[in-house]
């Protein structure tokens, strides 16, 4: 998303189920600075490690399809975010391997939502280091992994919907074009969006999202909001990327 990440002495460098996973440094600081809860070191690092859970379990996903299969991959996490080296796979596979990540972290978020029901509110709030740890998982699990099927690229959703449109769209350079555009025009209206929701105080995520949920659930989770002001410059940036994209491939034609 934010390009390669080059190798550093200060990798962390590990294997989950015979994948290898690197993680740059630049993972750590840009996590912090997202989970920032103030002179609260105990819990930004509680937050720090939640969501590395989270985005390992996603990548996890990428990976673990992709092996099976056949082909090697390596899990590396950088700024923010990760991603699971790959090769180019036909129409199926390609939806099966950019489904697989937001699938694997929204099993993962239920599995914590569940278990946060079973225990006790008084657990909970006994230990507010708990409770905040739950609300990261489940922030990282759901709320992140639902954002990362809208149809921009590079994200999953951007990833899906261009292999959409090469295998059902206009064929060549046709196809491309049209899934930069769809992804510009999705990230822009998001950031839009975004804008609006800064400026009113609203959030991001609409309640209809979860709202086919127990009312009690669908509150908790609809409450797991992502900055609105974060919404903005991301989006914006991957509107501009697209942008930016969809000049260069003209100018090659």
């Amino acid at each position: 998303m934010f390009g390669s990440a080059g190798h550093s002495e200060f990798d962390l460098n590990f294997q989950v189920f015979g994948v290898p996973v690197r993680v740059h440094p630049f993972f750590w600081l840009s996590t912090a600075f997202m989970v920032w809860a103030g002179d609260d070191l105990q819990l930004t690092l509680i937050g720090v490690v939640c969501i590395f859970l989270s985005v390992l379990v996603h990548e996890l996903g990428h990976a673990l399809v992709i092996r099976r299969f056949g082909y090697t991959s390596e899990i590396v996490l950088y700024v923010f975010c990760g991603y699971a080296t790959s090769s180019h796979f036909p129409f199926r596979r390609a939806l099966a391997v950019s489904a697989a990540g937001p699938g694997a972290g929204l099993l993962m978020g239920a599995v914590i939502f569940a278990l946060q029901k079973f225990l006790p509110a008084a657990l909970l709030q006994q230990y507010p280091g708990l409770n905040f740890a739950f609300q990261m998982l489940l922030f990282g699990s759901i709320t992140v992994n639902l954002l990362n099927l809208v149809p921009v690229l590079p994200l999953d959703g951007g990833q899906m919907m261009a292999a959409c449109v090469r295998q059902y769209g206009p064929r060549g350079r046709s196809s491309a074009d049209l899934a930069l555009q769809i992804s510009i025009g999705s990230a822009g209206l998001l950031a839009l969006w975004a804008a609006q929701c800064q400026n009113s105080h609203s959030a991001f995520i609409p309640f209809w999202v979860f709202q086919w949920l127990p009312t009690e659930d669908a509150v908790l989770l609809w409450t797991l909001q992502p900055s609105a002001r974060f919404e903005v410059i991301f989006m914006g940036y991957l509107c501009a990327n697209g942008v930016i994209a969809l000049n260069q491939t003209r100018r090659m034609f």
